[in-house]
């Protein structure tokens, strides 16, 4: 079977139904907003602009369920708890029990996951559970009590919780991949704003706090400098985008820059990391590097692979699926600025 990807007027008519389950949708926890943004993540990651039906494994977005709830089980840092994410009075919700103690610890998110690859089997586990259990089959669910309905627009799904534990993957329909790559920006904003209104709304303790949204979605930054070394030699002690010598240390020149912009996708692996001088960092600040230093980048991801994914100290400790998610992201990020 051929498909086509979505015309402008698909594109729009899709982003109408995201805001229909957003307006319209019950929302007895803050599952449903997680999930949007997980499917969002793995359509720009995994997905391309065909308008081909994608197959999501269920584990894939257990990953992006963990990490998108990851820095909210810590608790607020103003208040000194942890805020509601559910309207049961009597327990938190069970994502936020789920990942406990461990959000508590180490200097990142990406690095948290790393060292918490022991438990992983455990948590996507319990995660899948919560999700068929919670979300999964009610994330499409528009009108209120008594009209309630299925719209379905997205994937097709069992009918209730019970048939969901045998359910290991789902389907986005023809053309929902194309459509959420090409409105990322767009439905990310929507749901982050209708996520941290839910939030605010049932925890009063809030007040009129303005660090809510950072807190909520602000992806944290790796403490990226302590690669400088390694990338200083790796790039055999220059600028990766323009040449120039670097010198390490508190007076040097070097900084370690995200090749793809922080401000357009946040992904620090390693695999994103380059080093440059400060001037031409400062100068390029959010903006997309040429086509030509994109494609120095990939080859550098592929000539340095090995290193890239070896241990710590002497290799970077990248995981080895950053790899293609760095291309896939890339891909994406170019692709869209075209268009825009």
């Amino acid at each position: 079977m051929s498909y086509t990807p979505p015309s402008a007027a698909e594109h729009l008519a899709f982003l109408a139904q995201v805001e229909r389950l957003l307006r319209e949708g019950r929302f007895t926890s803050t599952y449903k907003f997680a999930l949007l943004l997980a499917l969002l993540n793995i359509a720009v990651e995994k997905g391309d602009d065909s308008g081909q039906p994608l197959k999501v494994d269920l584990d894939e977005i257990a990953r992006q369920f963990i990490s998108i709830y990851w820095g909210m089980a810590r608790p607020y840092p103003r208040l000194n708890t942890v805020l509601k994410q559910n309207l049961d009075a009597r327990a938190p919700a069970r994502m936020i029990t789920l990942i406990g103690q461990q959000s508590r610890h180490a200097e990142s998110q990406w690095r948290r996951w790393r060292e918490y690859q022991g438990d992983m089997e455990r948590l996507l586990r319990d995660t899948r559970k919560t999700m068929a259990k919670d979300v999964l089959y009610r994330l499409q669910t528009v009108g209120r009590t008594g009209g309630e309905r299925s719209a379905q627009f997205i994937y097709s799904h069992p009918a209730d919780a019970h048939r969901w534990t045998r359910q290991k993957s789902i389907t986005l329909r023809a053309g929902v991949a194309a459509s959420m790559r090409h409105l990322r920006s767009v439905i990310a904003s929507m749901v982050q704003a209708r996520w941290a209104r839910w939030v605010r709304d049932n925890n009063q303790i809030l007040g009129p706090d303005r660090s809510l949204d950072e807190f909520l979605f602000g992806a944290e930054r790796t403490n990226v400098a302590r690669y400088a070394k390694r990338l200083h030699a790796l790039q055999g002690g220059r600028c990766f985008y323009s040449g120039t010598r670097l010198t390490l240390g508190a007076t040097g020149n070097a900084e370690v820059d995200h090749f793809i912009p922080w401000a357009r996708y946040p992904f620090d692996s390693p695999f994103n990391l380059v080093l440059a001088s400060g001037r031409v960092n400062q100068r390029m600040r959010d903006d997309l590097k040429p086509v030509d230093l994109r494609r120095r980048w990939l080859a550098r991801n592929d000539e340095h692979f090995d290193q890239l994914v070896a241990s710590e100290p002497q290799g970077f400790g990248a995981n080895k699926a950053d790899h293609e998610t760095a291309r896939a992201v890339a891909h994406w990020v170019y692709e869209t600025a075209e268009a825009d």
